[in-house]
């Protein structure tokens, strides 16, 4: 069952007053033709928000290069020594991010769980369609997990498909899996069939047109059902313990219930935490408590697994 969480009976102030104001997902289907144009001016909104989040997690980073792919080293000195290392995955539908639009999430965690956070910048679609960025992040992965006794991996929406494909690599390759996985609202299933999506109340970060368009650049010549591309179609067995988030208005709720759902039956121990009222990675957006609510709750469950 997954742990719905309605603790006090409905949204906070600022999360009503956020929504309010948030404008929603623009359902207008995406211009790949300007698309370089589109990711400069969605990386200087989000990296707005990474510099509160430097300043206010007094985080230090610093960029790396890990079997051959770029990747942003976040570290929080005030925490002392790093109890363990994060691979964290950013999202943004497989076609937009970096590593720094992601620090509103992966400051919070160095922070909070006292650990290292490693986000590799993986190669983005339409001009690299998969499995270019499931390869980067599994090549990252597996230099981190041979260099370092205590590994955990991450990622939210587009990074958390990532994330689970690499942990299924990982395994099938008989490289080591983390210690632990947490997943933000995972962007497991590509399919786009209407009763997959979630009959959501106004997802204010995501729209079905979105997803649609995602899932006819980003998969190249796999089908939208292979697991190389939708990890819920691939095993769940001996994957580790696993915390989930999403929200009641979060379109791709259904999916993350769904791999919860496999995860038990392979006997895998999986939280999924539903927050009621909440979207797609609201843990993204620093406006209400909620988002920190959960960032200190998932950094517990990563600090937790890494000191078991």
């Amino acid at each position: 069952m997954a742990d719905i969480d309605n603790r006090d009976g409905g949204l906070s102030q600022e999360a009503r007053a956020w929504l309010a104001a948030e404008p929603g997902d623009d359902d207008a289907a995406i211009d790949f033709s300007t698309i370089v144009e589109d990711r400069a001016a969605t990386l200087e909104r989000w990296h707005q928000a990474s510099h509160r989040a430097i300043e206010r997690h007094r985080v230090t980073t610093e960029p790396v290069s890990i079997a051959s792919v770029d990747c942003l080293r976040v570290t929080c000195p005030s925490a002392g020594t790093a109890n363990g290392t994060l691979v964290y995955i950013f999202g943004g539908a497989f076609i937009h991010g970096d590593p720094f639009s992601e620090l509103p999430i992966t400051a919070a965690l160095a922070a909070y769980a006292g650990i290292e956070v490693i986000c590799p910048a993986y190669r983005l679609a339409p001009e690299h369609p998969a499995p270019a960025a499931s390869a980067d992040c599994l090549a990252v992965w597996r230099q981190v997990a041979a260099e370092r006794d205590r590994v955990v991996l991450g990622g939210e929406s587009a990074g958390g498909n990532l994330a689970l494909v690499t942990a299924q690599r990982a395994r099938d390759d008989g490289h080591p899996v983390p210690a632990a996985l947490a997943l933000l609202s995972p962007a497991v299933d590509l399919r786009t069939d209407a009763e997959l999506i979630a009959a959501a109340p106004n997802d204010p970060t995501l729209s079905k047109t979105r997803m649609l368009d995602v899932a006819r650049v980003y998969p190249g010549t796999f089908a939208l059902d292979d697991p190389c591309v939708s990890p819920l179609f691939g095993s769940m067995t001996s994957l580790p313990p696993t915390l989930i988030t999403t929200g009641t208005r979060d379109l791709l709720l259904p999916g993350c219930l769904r791999v919860a759902r496999r995860m038990r039956r392979a006997g895998v121990h999986v939280d999924c935490r539903v927050w009621d009222g909440l979207w797609h990675v609201f843990e993204f957006y620093d406006a209400y408590p909620e988002a920190d609510e959960s960032l200190r709750e998932i950094a517990s469950f990563l600090r937790e697994q890494l000191t078991a």
